[in-house]
């Protein structure tokens, strides 16, 4: 593996940790505000408040971000690693259209803030496939 090829893998996966860290934290912080801006009502889920688990969502996705900065900074990519990474960013796309299906009364500004999310995640999950596409087609 040589830094031409990796490239395009090791800046999305920065990329991928910088839109999550700083999403996950603004979302923790945020999560009262962008509950009640996302719902026309109370909601819960799993008999958790919107609020506590957009609160929790956002700490889980600071963690992910993490992983996904120490993943682009190992000198020899996990690739395990990075394909679990990529595996979860296909499954946030794939929730993402189910959790708008939820019988729960979405705004406006709820249904744009999930696809916007969504839209960026799945860039970041194509770009990871080239990435180690491209990974795959130097090794040989």
């Amino acid at each position: 593996m040589n830094a031409s090829s990796d490239r395009l893998l090791r800046r999305t996966l920065w990329g991928n940790a910088a839109f999550s860290v700083i999403s996950g934290a603004v979302l923790a912080a945020f999560a009262g505000p962008f509950a009640s801006a996302a719902t026309h009502g109370p909601v819960a889920v799993l008999g958790l408040d919107l609020a506590v688990v957009l609160e929790l969502l956002g700490l889980g996705i600071v963690a992910f971000g993490a992983v996904c900065g120490w993943a682009a900074a190992r000198p020899n990519l996990p690739l395990g690693l990075i394909r679990f990474i990529f595996a979860a960013d296909i499954a946030w796309v794939v929730v993402s259209a189910l959790v708008l299906a939820l019988p729960a009364t979405w705004t406006t500004a709820g249904i744009a803030g999930i696809v916007v999310v969504a839209l960026i995640v799945a860039d970041l999950a194509i770009l990871e496939y080239l990435g180690l596409r491209r990974l795959g087609s130097a090794a040989h």
